[in-house]
């Protein structure tokens, strides 16, 4: 049975969550490092005692966009990761303290309240001896899908989220509830209606986040929209690149259609799109090759659509490609021939 009420509190070492979905199980720390950065991160894990009081207990359960996670380290840890290039960590205690600490930002959370970890931010954090954590897993680029469905636009960095969390509050209600349907899941088979189930509390959760957690991009999502009080110049420009997508575009020429100078140009994208204008080339060029391949001609190659969107270096297409959609243009391809046969 489904229950959406979770009780961080009720997660242990030995409940159905962790023990179906246990990763690690050790006295050994360096042994526990090893398989946590399999799944994450490489990172550098320092105890002041290598004695532990309890032992080391890890659990994974991974969905699409989301992952559920069990930690407790036994004893009292500093965690100094790699940046998390491709997603974002919620940490919500269930016992103990964990502070977390990114560039002049520092946040202290117990039980009651969690943290959000950034994408693409160095950090580090300390937990205390007696620390259990509910960690939620977050896919930065379905996040990102999500917010660009909302806006119905591309945009071209990941929000910056405020990173304390009341979670306990009226205002996360939804999200966890989302949670606690993930949890119900991790602790059953997987059965009929599995995969369309955990998609929706996917989705619940990711608009949760995006509509109730201060970020960067708060304004724009009360409007639905992106601002467009950008300069003229920058206008122009998108004009003609969206025009021209299946032709050579040089930067020269962008300057010359602006009607601005060279400084007001890249000045204007840089505020108002976040990119240099010859990226947002590339970026509106990498979302055109993507359309051609989930519609396909029956000739289509992944090949002759990057010719065509104007890439020449398939290597680096193929790249660029995956950091942006995180999937290899060739899974897009077999993925629309599979829809269509």
């Amino acid at each position: 049975m489904l229950e959406a009420h979770l009780d961080p509190a009720m997660i242990t070492p030995g409940c159905d969550i962790v023990a179906r979905n246990l990763l690690v199980d050790t006295g050994d720390l360096d042994e526990a490092r090893a398989q946590v950065s399999r799944i994450f991160v490489d990172h550098r894990l320092n105890a002041p005692s290598r004695q532990s009081f309890r032992p080391v207990t890890i659990s994974h359960c991974g969905f699409d966009a989301l992952s559920l996670c069990y930690f407790d380290y036994g004893r009292e840890v500093t965690i100094l990761p790699d940046p998390l290039r491709d997603y974002y960590l919620m940490v919500v205690p269930i016992e103990g303290e964990v502070s977390v600490i990114s560039g002049k930002e520092q946040v202290e959370v117990g039980p009651g309240a969690a943290v959000l970890i950034p994408a693409e931010r160095e950090f580090r954090t300390c937990w205390s001896d007696n620390a259990r954590q509910l960690i939620v897993r977050i896919d930065r680029r379905k996040l990102v899908r999500c917010l660009e469905t909302h806006l119905g636009t591309t945009i071209n960095r990941a929000p910056d989220f405020r990173m304390h969390l009341d979670w306990s509050s009226d205002r996360h209600a939804a999200l966890r509830h989302a949670v606690g349907v993930l949890a119900s899941l991790a602790r059953t088979e997987k059965g009929p209606g599995y995969d369309l189930i955990s998609a929706s509390a996917e989705q619940t959760f990711l608009y949760s986040l995006l509509f109730l957690q201060p970020s960067d991009y708060t304004v724009p999502i009360a409007a639905g929209r992106l601002s467009t009080a950008c300069p003229a110049t920058v206008h122009r420009a998108e004009e003609y690149i969206r025009e021209h997508l299946d032709q050579p575009i040089s930067i020269a020429d962008l300057i010359a259609v602006s009607g601005g100078s060279p400084r007001s140009l890249f000045d204007g994208f840089r505020q108002f799109r976040g990119v240099t204008p010859m990226r947002f080339v590339r970026q509106q060029r990498l979302h055109r090759a993507r359309a051609a391949l989930e519609n396909p001609d029956p000739c289509a190659t992944v090949a002759n659509v990057a010719m065509c969107w104007g890439f020449q270096h398939l290597g680096r297409f193929a790249a660029d490609y995956a950091e942006a959609f995180g999937e290899a243009p060739s899974q897009t391809l077999r993925r629309a021939r599979q829809r269509t046969s």
